[in-house]
């Protein structure tokens, strides 16, 4: 009898965690039954692996096990404030409405007492960081407070891999809408003011969390509204258009990331947007920005954007 691709699947996690324990909550009445959530890897060698325990319902109580070896790897851990802020963004909440504190605290693995920090983010959310022979555990929890906290390595993990968390419901319900019949302007502008609007928002949830930011309803139509433009506008196939289309935003999202001075000087910011949509469309392929455009994705791209500015 052939084998399911699920049982294919599992059999590939279990080659792969062959030299690598998967340790599991041993404490009582955990949130959920644990399944697996996800694993990492750097040169070819497995380096964490999750055990996630998430009730039924969103809201309700949950808790994530990540076992984590890096011994002899040119890798390390996150901080715990690193691992505990990730999960606190992903919830919805703010980093900087929460009061965080850190304590001592005691981790149970595999039965022996071994001394740990636990770092709390208000009243629902903690991380307990503890390490015992080489295996780093960190353990998450939101709406979960167990009295002792104790894990242990699963001899068989098998049912844990074979249950995989669902899929996430989609985040919005709002449904896709066209363009409105006043917007009548050019959309390659409107596009690069909603990337440029989307790319705040995303870099203001990495810096302290919150709702997680999403594109406006009307952004598919006004991207194929930007692309049939850039048809327009330089005979390009539909294919080739959308790639200029995509080169142009991703170039202005990466400026937002790299530069000062494109986030804080509105007229620095305003003139690259324009000569970037100017060269992307053909329509002045000599800006003075052109060598830092035609350089993007290359090394010479950083310098000859901040050399254009200093010039500017």
């Amino acid at each position: 009898m052939e084998s399911s691709g699920a049982d294919r699947r599992v059999e590939g996690l279990r080659a792969e965690l062959r030299d690598m324990p998967v340790y599991t909550l041993a404490t009582a009445s955990p949130p959920a039954e644990g399944r697996f959530g996800g694993m990492e890897t750097f040169d070819a060698t497995v380096t964490v692996v999750h055990l996630v325990y998430e009730a039924p319902t969103s809201d309700g109580p949950w808790a994530d096990v990540e076992t984590a070896r890096w011994t002899g790897l040119r890798i390390g851990p996150a901080s715990l404030r690193t691992a505990l802020e990730h999960q606190v963004r992903l919830g919805g909440d703010r980093f900087s409405e929460l009061t965080w504190t850190e304590s001592p605290a005691t981790l149970l693995i595999d039965g022996y007492s071994v001394d740990a920090r636990r770092l709390r983010a208000g009243d629902r959310w903690w991380a307990v960081w503890g390490e015992r022979d080489g295996i780093e555990i960190t353990v998450v929890g939101r709406d979960w407070h167990p009295d002792t906290l104790a894990v242990e390595v699963l001899p068989d993990p098998t049912a844990a891999l074979g249950r995989t968390r669902p899929d996430p419901p989609p985040r919005s319900s709002r449904p896709v809408t066209a363009l409105s019949a006043d917007s009548d302007g050019e959309p390659h502008r409107a596009l690069a003011d909603a990337v440029l609007r989307n790319t705040a928002a995303q870099a203001a949830w990495q810096a302290d969390g919150g709702p997680v930011p999403e594109l406006p309803a009307h952004w598919s139509a006004l991207w194929q509204a930007a692309v049939r433009r850039q048809m327009d506008l330089s005979d390009q196939p539909e294919p080739r258009a959308a790639e200029a289309v995509r080169d142009m935003t991703s170039q202005l999202a990466d400026l937002f990331h790299e530069f000062a001075w494109f986030r804080t000087d509105d007229d620095l910011r305003r003139r690259a947007v324009s000569e970037i949509l100017l060269f992307g469309t053909g329509l002045a392929p000599d800006v003075p920005s052109a060598f830092a455009q035609q350089a993007w994705q290359l090394p010479a791209w950083r310098t000859a954007w901040q050399a254009w500015a200093v010039r500017a």
